[in-house]
């Protein structure tokens, strides 16, 4: 019995093995097809491979399937490390999936070495397979991929020193190779120097070779040439990253042996009176110039005598890094020399002794004439000549021997040197010029490079130089007259011209005996002197010739001048078929002629289109650059293909797999060449643009911790966050988001912070969605995102997560860190009116609120209730209600038996329910107060069941809510409990029934109404008021004035009569009632008072005088216009 069960059990165990739990269907519908299943292996059971070679997944297919019957076809996705598809673990990925079920498989590259696991998905057949690992291993080492440094990052070294360099080897895809993987050989790498200007100073010769410990290659090699240099280091003509590498070599110790002299001409004869000039150039063992004055000693032998000369003046002065110039004057003729060396080791610089003559001589270095046709210029093959005539400083001839004058001619840039031949000049009669003969030897040919003593007596200050020049182009000559440089020293420049063209060596220099109808194919020529000197402007001279008979179908073209002894000319065949041509100059061909050439159609010529290929930093593509060309049978081969500067490029027959190498982003190209099957060639180019990954966090914490209704962490920002991206320069944007919640940054921390150079924006564009993007390089990016700080809605706590997504040009990425808000206890809350009308129904209880009929709120509730995360049930408070008089009562469920408590008229305490009656799983009860513990929606259906009885004028109802000191986050804060918050209302119920709207919009609007009347009548009254202050106060002022008049009335009688007597006094006593009374009366005819007298109008002084004066007055007697002037004093009466 026993057996049978452990077959089972090991059956079982097989089958969850190859058929996995997710690929297992459940029994289908009867109108869909059954799903097959599908078993995933290794070909030949291998899972070890390097990287770059091809893997297969072999597919089983379990059952029967007919892909007709489903809607969608089998197409799974592979998933590396969470990635789905092409990334930077595998690329290439490919499925073939024919009727043939034995050859169903997935291939794809693996790039990257480890160990890995493979997810196989497919939602629309339930296939979810991860029984798949494979291990890779790093494949064969890529030139390129190499990676060089200096050991321990020295690169300064003293000349003689042993420098290190490490080579860490890859693959193609930049993965590292150990000693183990790879049989090196070294021979392969080659290390050399290079000044900064790019020329070659050595190639150096590796003392040491091998692998470290640490998987590096190790190169040891021994630096010699000083200065500021550049590594370069390659290995199968590819450059390694890194290179090239500058370093510095600091010469070493000073080599007395190792240094030499030089002069400023090579001459072994000085004037006498003239300064000997050297330089010594100071060298350590590698022949390194070492500066600064070493201090040698210098001496003057006199030859035959052996006698030590003394030298007076001798001077040493530094002129350059590391050589140093001596000089001393000649005071003695004869033959000498001259001896540098160090007296306390003994020891004499490389070429000294030096022998030197010292001759009596006066010539002047610019009193000297050069002159003649070959020191201007000059044709290469010919001969050019020029005359020297010897000056003193007095403009006399100054004769010399022969082998005292030197001529040196070179080319500028190839600084070849050329024979010149000395030799005096002659007379018309065949004289010589200034000739004086010391012997009776004829005077001597003297060549500048193979100088003799023999002869020496004849001495002559004419001469005459001739040479034959080469090489076209600038020439410089100097000349010295033993060491005294004629033209002060400066050369004279000389230009040599090409010579006649030499058909022999001129010719055509590319011809392509195939080519394409209707196209234009271009000839190049080449002319040359018999000393390969380019020759140009001899275009007109040249010409292209068809030798064919049929000339109709062929057309050329002129010849240009390129300005480099090249000219070209282009020719297009219009017919196809064989043509032969012929180039000549001057009417003379050029070997070979005719040279026969094919004209096909286009169609027989292979076209190469240009390519443009995209490729993340991180991953590898790969491509066939043939398949955008054309050539003929639609084969081709690629013959070569140059390397890329940044990445790795392997062939897979037609197929080109492009890896950019590590941290490398912009843009990559090469170049191609096909041949198809004709054996025609054509070349192409293909344009890699690398992309930039968008930014990843490569720091950031697991879970963050939060408080509810808190901004966390309360001082500064999360930290842990740290973004990587590859340039640093470029600006990037991060947006931060939370679900349930406000993501910010830290205002203190930005406070304070300062950009290093980049801007940073930090923007929220949409308050509503409280999105945060951050814009700016990644170094700012970084720093702002240590002050991230979190703030959850209102009343929330538990699982949240702040999204962070990372944006550049290419691409976004997101991630989210989970954040836990902790809750903290809130308070309940009773909404409630201060006052509610009971409906009178006629019976004793009455419903206290109908949501119906009631347009408020009348419930209570708990924040902490909104976000819990348990089932509502468990969420209790403790709820009571109280009238101050009566009784209320309700049904309530019997979950709350054990619960309630009532309080009654007769007892102020609570107490526990004792007797009841349970109808349909309730129980009704009245009382004074009622209190139980439930949930927050038991309470509020039973508020909306509250019945009230008592006094007919009204209660008060109490509600309170106390939450037990609850947070509310079940089940994980069980033991997390505070002091009890509570929540109390006082709600003033009233039986009257209140007043109806229209009655008291009627009462409200009489009530204003007679307020607007009261106002009117006030203002009316006021209005009034004022008007007759106003009166009074003008009526007193008018009294006062008369008073003042009358009280100044009592004067003498004389003055009175003095003032009836005279005119003008008449016309004084009329201006005050002018100004005083109406005008009224004073109008018409009363103004002709006096035909003689002044106006009645008088001055504001006048007026002042007038109060002095008498009072008079003035009646009126007729109509006549005649007035009676009465006094009020009592003389004027009598």
């Amino acid at each position: 019995m026993l057996f049978p069960c452990i077959k089972l059990l090991v059956i079982s165990i097989f089958t969850a093995s190859v058929f996995p739990p997710f690929a297992l269907l459940t029994k289908p519908e009867s109108s869909a097809p059954m799903l097959p299943s599908f078993a995933f292996s290794w070909y030949y059971n291998n899972d070890k491979f390097a990287a770059g070679d091809v893997v297969s997944i072999k597919v089983k297919v379990l059952g029967r399937f007919d892909s007709s019957k489903f809607k969608h076809p089998f197409d799974p996705n592979i998933t590396i490390n969470n990635r789905v598809g092409n990334s930077s673990y595998i690329s290439g990925v490919s499925s073939f999936f024919d009727d043939d079920f034995n050859t169903w498989r997935i291939s794809f590259i693996p790039i990257m070495a480890g160990s890995f696991n493979v997810l196989i998905t497919d939602e629309n057949f339930n296939v979810l397979d991860s029984s798949l690992h494979f291990h890779v291993i790093p494949g064969k080492m890529y030139p390129g991929a190499g990676i060089v440094s200096w050991m321990g990052g020295v690169n300064e070294f003293v000349a003689g020193d042993i420098a290190t360099i490490l080579i860490l080897p890859r693959d193609a895809f930049g993965n590292n190779i150990s000693s183990e993987a790879e049989k090196t050989n070294f021979d392969d790498f080659s290390v050399s120097s290079t000044t900064l200007n790019g020329s070659v100073v050595s190639t150096l010769n590796i003392k040491d070779k091998g692998w470290t410990n640490f998987g590096y290659l190790r190169f040891e090699f021994v630096v010699a040439t000083s200065g500021n240099l550049l590594l370069q280091v390659q290995v199968q003509n590819q450059s390694l990253i890194g290179v090239p590498m500058p370093f510095r070599v600091i010469p070493g110790a000073l080599d007395v042996a190792n240094c030499s002299v030089s002069w400023h001409s090579e001459t072994k004869s000085f004037q006498l009176f003239s300064m000997m000039e050297g330089f010594i150039h100071q060298h350590d063992q590698y022949g390194n110039l070492v500066p600064g004055i070493y201090e040698f000693d210098v001496e003057v032998v006199e030859k035959g005598t052996n006698l030590s000369m003394p030298v007076s003046d001798l001077v040493f002065e530094e002129v350059s890094h590391g050589i140093q110039l001596f000089t001393f004057s000649l005071m003695e003729p004869g033959n000498f020399t001259l001896l540098i060396l160090d007296k306390q080791q003994n020891i004499l610089i490389s070429n000294v002794p030096y022998d030197f003559n010292v001759y009596i001589g006066y010539c002047h270095g610019i009193n000297s004439v050069v002159n003649g046709s070959g020191l201007n210029n000059s044709v290469a093959g010919e001969v050019a000549s020029f005359a020297v005539f010897l000056r003193d400083a007095y403009q006399y001839p100054s004769p010399v021997e022969l082998e005292r004058l030197q001529v040196k001619i070179w080319h500028e840039m190839t600084l070849q040197q050329l024979q010149a031949t000395v030799s005096p000049q002659k007379a018309v009669n065949g004289t010589y010029h200034d000739g004086i003969f010391l012997t009776s030897t004829p005077p001597p040919i003297v060549h500048a490079k193979n100088k003799s003593n023999e002869n020496a007596g004849f001495r002559t200050s004419a001469f005459e130089v001739t040479f034959v020049p080469e090489k076209s182009g600038i020439h410089e000559i100097t000349i010295f007259c033993g060491n005294i440089a004629l033209n002060d020293g400066h050369p004279f420049r000389m230009e040599s011209r090409a010579g006649k063209v030499n058909l022999s060596l001129s010719g055509i220099a590319n011809i392509t005996q195939k080519v394409a109808k209707l196209t234009k194919n271009e000839l190049l020529v080449h002319l040359m002197d018999s000393h390969y000197n380019p020759i140009m402007a001899q275009q007109s001279k040249l010409k292209l010739e068809m030798a064919s008979l049929n000339r109709s179908g062929f057309r050329t073209t002129m010849f240009v001048d390129n300005n480099d002894g090249s000219y070209s000319c282009s020719y297009l065949a219009k017919d196809v078929g064989t043509f032969e041509i012929c180039a000549s100059f001057d009417g003379k061909h050029f070997m070979p002629c005719p040279i026969g050439v094919n004209v096909y159609t286009r169609e027989y010529f292979p076209q190469v289109f240009n390519d443009t290929v995209t490729v993340w930093e991180d991953e590898s593509t790969a491509f066939d650059a043939l398949e955008n060309d054309y050539f003929a049978g639609g084969n081709a081969t690629v013959l070569e293909y140059s390397a890329p500067h940044y990445g790795s490029l392997l062939q897979y027959g037609r197929l080109f797999r492009y890896t950019p190498y590590k941290g490398f982003y912009g843009n990559d190209s090469f170049l191609y060449t096909i041949s198809d099957l004709n054996g025609n060639h054509a070349s192409g180019l293909v344009n890699i643009a690398i992309l930039s990954v968008p930014p990843q966090l490569s720091l950031f914490p697991s879970q963050l911790q939060g408080t509810e209704d808190l901004v966390s962490p309360r001082y500064g920002g999360f930290s842990g966050f740290e973004l990587a991206y590859s340039d640093l320069t470029e600006n990037i944007t991060v947006i931060l988001n939370a679900k349930h919640g406000t993501v910010f940054l830290s205002p203190l921390i930005m406070q304070f912070w300062q950009s290093p150079g980049c801007e940073l924006i930090v923007s929220r564009e949409n308050q509503d969605s409280g999105e945060l993007s951050i814009h700016g390089c990644l170094e700012v990016i970084n720093s702002a995102l240590q002050a991230i700080q979190y703030s959850g809605t209102e009343n929330f706590y538990g699982e949240d997560s702040i999204e962070i997504s990372t944006m550049n040009r290419n691409g976004m990425n997101n991630v989210k860190v989970p954040i836990f808000v902790d809750p903290i206890n809130d308070p309940p809350f009773v909404s409630a009116p201060p006052f509610i009308f009971l409906q009178d129904s006629g019976d004793d209880q009455v419903l206290i609120y109908d949501r119906k009929r009631d347009k408020f709120d009348f419930v209570v509730g708990d924040p902490d209730l909104l976000n819990y995360p348990g089932n509502r049930s468990h969420f209790l408070v403790m709820f009571s209600l109280e009238v101050s008089s009566g009784y209320i009562s309700t049904s309530l469920p019997v979950d709350l038996i054990s619960t309630t408590e009532l309080k009654f008229k007769t007892s102020y305490q609570w107490q526990p329910l004792v007797t009841f009656v349970t109808i349909s799983k309730h129980f009704l009860v009245k009382a004074k107060g009622i209190r139980f513990r439930g949930t927050i929606d038991e309470c509020n259906s039973i508020m909306e069941q509250l019945m009230y009885s008592g006094d007919k004028h009204g209660d008060v109802l109490t509600v309170k809510v106390n939450d037990m000191g609850s947070y509310g986050c079940y089940p994980n804060c069980d033991q997390m409990t505070s002091m009890p918050l509570f929540a109390e209302a006082t709600i003033n119920l009233i039986r009257r029934q209140p007043m109806s709207s229209l009655l008291a919009h009627t009462l409200g609007s009489a009530v204003v109404v007679e307020f607007i009347a009261l106002l009117f009548l006030g203002v009316v009254l006021v209005y009034f008021t004022c008007r007759c202050a106003v009166v009074l106060m003008r009526e007193k002022r008018k009294n006062e004035i008369q008073n003042i008049e009358l009280t100044q009335v009592g004067t003498s009688d004389k003055q009175a009569h003095n003032l009836l007597d005279s005119s003008e006094g008449l016309s004084w006593i009329t201006a005050p009632f002018n100004d005083c009374c109406s005008t009224r009366f004073f109008s018409g005819r009363g103004q002709a008072l006096s035909p003689g007298s002044h106006s009645p109008t008088r001055t504001r002084e006048s007026s002042e005088q007038n109060m002095q004066r008498p009072s008079l007055q003035l009646q009126q007697l007729s109509s006549d216009d005649e007035f009676v002037v009465s006094a009020s004093s009592e003389d004027a009466t009598a």
